[in-house]
């Protein structure tokens, strides 16, 4: 059954678009035929979108001519209804606020009836795109552009921090964006993501997707990383009694850092939107890309589509999407070679759909210390590209920044080293 709300919107949505031809373009671009659950209403409102289209007037009268005689007095009651346009746009939401309503009761009696869970978080999905939907609208004239433009001007804009000082300089990063962290196996996109998240979910809600690694694993390199303890003995559960103090310091500190660890293997991009929107995260962490399920044909078809999803993911819903991607094979072979955004494995379409493109790999400097990695943005929207070198501690999992001057002093450390081992070894020959 209808409601009268419904009926009456839907009416006066009709009656607007008849009264006012100036407003023919905008509620079209605004609306679509599935809005209407009235029959008769929806063949009225297709008439018109082929009129305007065709670039024929839109009234009565020409709706008469293509819906038939029969609808003169359904045209007459929306006229009757609607004497003018004014608050057009209002009877526009309240007919969509209806058909979201409609829609989510007819997917809850589709999930009275499921069988697994798979279909239900389907179905779930489903539910959470309709409650998301933003206007269709994507038009927006000069005036309104200045308009916004001069209210963002006179407000200082506060973008999302890694936590590299260097990394923040050049990426202006916000929520909506798509970026890539790419990297060849071992070079430690994981450790430096987690770092990331954790730093993030220090101001907001942050999810970290792993497709590969459980939570438990995740845990302890965040302990390795925030308390400074020895990966190793972690994982031996070794640990001393200085460091399980320390993990206890840090475990009340933790409370104020809202990330999530969400082991999700064979889990798809609506997956994790789905459960995205149902936790309120602003910032979702994917590792890694590669091993999403994705639709085609094949494995390139797939990830084209991933990449495409992400995008859009991002884009629709305001997230900000860190996915965690690997190098192809070729740019394996070139070991002593940056990599380049031709390198990023199995679809060309991840470097068109990122604002940003970062990839960490090791520093090829004979004189960089051993664990030195460098971290280069590839592709930048809204900054600058360059690279910057980032020292990696292993055993704590830990990445950090060279301060000035910092960077030649370790190298020259290295190369001392370096020549040293080279001595020893003609020495003991």
């Amino acid at each position: 059954m209808v409601e009268k709300a419904t009926l009456d919107a839907e009416y006066s949505v009709i009656g607007c678009l008849l009264v006012d031809p100036s407003i023919v373009g905008e509620l079209i671009s605004l609306t679509r035929a599935e809005d209407f659950s009235i029959p008769e209403l929806r063949t009225v409102y297709q008439a018109a979108v082929r009129l305007f289209t065709a670039g024929r007037p839109v009234d009565a009268v020409t709706i008469r001519g293509v819906c038939g005689a029969e609808y003169n007095n359904l045209l007459l009651q929306c006229m009757d209804i609607t004497p003018t346009a004014f608050g057009w746009k209002t009877y526009i939401a309240a007919m969509q606020e209806q058909t979201r309503v409609r829609r989510l009761r007819a997917l809850a009696e589709q999930l009275a009836g499921v069988r697994t869970s798979t279909q239900a978080r389907e179905l779930i999905g489903q539910a959470g795109e309709i409650l998301s939907e933003k206007n269709r609208t994507r038009v927006v004239t000069m005036d309104q552009a200045l308009l916004q433009f001069f209210t963002e001007q006179g407000e200082k804009r506060k973008f999302i921090s890694y936590g590299l000082d260097k990394l923040d300089r050049r990426l202006y990063s916000d929520h909506g964006d798509f970026v890539v962290l790419a990297g060849r196996p071992s070079a430690g996109k994981t450790a430096l993501a987690l770092q990331m998240a954790a730093h993030m979910g220090q101001q907001e809600r942050v999810g970290f997707y792993s497709l590969e690694t459980s939570p438990a694993k995740l845990t302890n390199r965040l302990v390795a990383n925030r308390c400074i303890i020895d990966f190793a003995r972690i994982n031996r559960r070794e640990m001393t009694d200085e460091e399980w103090q320390r993990a206890a310091t840090w475990k009340k500190e933790v409370t104020a850092t809202d990330l999530e660890l969400v082991h999700a293997p064979g889990w798809g991009v609506q997956d994790i939107l789905t459960t995205a929107l149902a936790r309120r995260q602003r910032i979702v962490f994917i590792d890694y890309l590669q091993e999403l399920r994705g639709r085609g044909r094949d494995r390139f078809e797939q990830v084209t589509n991933i990449s495409l999803d992400l995008h859009t993911m991002a884009q629709e819903h305001g997230i900000l999407v860190v996915a965690l991607s690997q190098f192809s094979r070729a740019a394996a072979s070139r070991a002593d070679a940056a990599p380049t955004l031709t390198d990023l494995r199995e679809s060309g379409q991840i470097e068109q759909d990122a604002d940003a493109v970062l990839a960490l790999y090791l520093d090829p400097d004979e004189d960089a210390p051993a664990d030195d990695r460098k971290l280069r943005v590839l592709k930048n929207k809204e900054g600058r590209l360059g690279e910057f070198s980032l020292s990696f501690d292993g055993q704590h999992q830990l990445f950090a920044e060279y301060m000035d001057g910092q960077l030649a002093a370790a190298r020259h450390v290295a190369r001392v080293e370096k020549s040293h081992r080279g001595q020893q070894e003609i020495e003991s020959a």
